[in-house]
């Protein structure tokens, strides 16, 4: 029987990110003269969240079609 592994890292990540786009949100609200300022804070953020996520995806990936290509080669023995 297989248990679940419940990993809550990735729900408290969005949860905090929510936050600080919501904090940006205010306050640039607040502070209209820092307004860019705040929209370029949270875009760099934003960008790198998208960049890690895009690579971890790529990295997944490859090790997908590496184990793919592993159980090929074992079928292909037992036959």
């Amino acid at each position: 029987m297989k248990k679940k592994i419940k990993d809550h890292s990735l729900t408290v990540f969005f949860a905090l990110y929510i936050v600080f786009t919501i904090i940006c949100g205010c306050l640039s609200w607040m502070f209209s003269e820092h307004r860019i300022l705040m929209f370029q804070i949270w875009y760099q953020v934003s960008a790198v969240i998208w960049l890690v996520l895009a690579v971890t995806a790529v990295m997944l990936l490859i090790r997908l079609l590496k184990l793919k290509k592993l159980r090929n080669e074992i079928n292909h023995r037992k036959e």
